[in-house]
């Protein structure tokens, strides 16, 4: 399985995380959020994925 990497979408959550760092002023949390960023944006990236899919079949 070949993994594709949407670079603007990483850059986004760094972003993200680096603000939470910069407001929590913690690293923990900021880095538990940036994971959960990219695993939500996994999840909806392979349904929408299957979803394409899906429609194409019918």
């Amino acid at each position: 399985m070949e993994t594709k990497i949407d670079w603007k979408k990483v850059i986004m959550f760094i972003v993200i995380c680096g603000g939470l760092i910069y407001i929590t002023e913690s690293y923990l949390m900021s880095f538990g959020i940036l994971l959960l960023l990219f695993v939500v944006y996994d999840f909806i990236s392979k349904k929408a994925e299957q979803e394409k899919q899906n429609n194409e079949e019918e």
